[in-house]
């Protein structure tokens, strides 16, 4: 549970035009491909297990996770730079299944919204007091950190949102698959 952000061997990234050319190793997931397509990323398939080797091979010039799997996967020892670019964010869902939910009592549902809700509060102070750490870490091992101004980042999303609309739509679909959020106002 965090936000994804981009390392990479070959510049700081400060601007998305520092974005440009720049062999980026994503996951197979639309709408994470069609961002680093729009900041004028290369986007290179490549499997998790791999990326490490590819790195330090220089297959490609960065990768895009969350703090914590930088760090934890060492991509600092391959990798220069960490742009703090927040371009997604990682969540875990609680859910119940539609069977089992009517069976709680209606004390219980509330007692189980406010243990979620409370237990989603304390997971995000305590992800983000663990990044605090792990980015001074990083940077005590060498790696430069940018922090870039994301509303530029914002403003280049446009091709991004036409191709998770595209995927919305496909199929006549009424919302996004796996997230379920409305289409209506997405490239319209």
């Amino acid at each position: 549970m965090d936000f994804r952000n981009v390392t990479n061997s070959v510049r700081p990234i400060n601007t998305p035009d520092d974005m440009k050319g720049l062999k980026i190793r994503t996951p197979p997931e639309i709408q994470i491909e069609a961002a680093m397509e729009a900041l004028g990323a290369i986007v290179t398939p490549i499997s998790f297990a791999e990326l490490y080797l590819a790195l330090s091979q220089h297959v490609v010039d960065g990768e895009e996770n969350p703090v914590s799997v930088i760090y934890y996967n060492k991509y600092n020892e391959v990798q220069k730079h960490l742009a703090l670019t927040r371009h997604v964010y990682n969540n875990m869902i609680l859910t119940v299944s539609a069977m089992s939910w009517p069976k709680l009592t209606p004390g219980q549902q509330t007692i189980f919204r406010e243990e979620a809700a409370s237990a989603g509060d304390l997971m995000r102070k305590l992800t983000g007091d663990q990044e605090k750490d792990q980015i001074a870490k990083l940077q005590a091992a060498g790696m430069q950190v940018t922090t870039p101004d994301l509303a530029p980042f914002r403003a280049k999303m446009g091709p991004a949102y036409q191709a998770r609309f595209r995927l919305c739509r496909a199929g006549g679909r009424s919302k996004v698959p796996g997230d379920g959020q409305e289409c209506k106002g997405v490239g319209a």
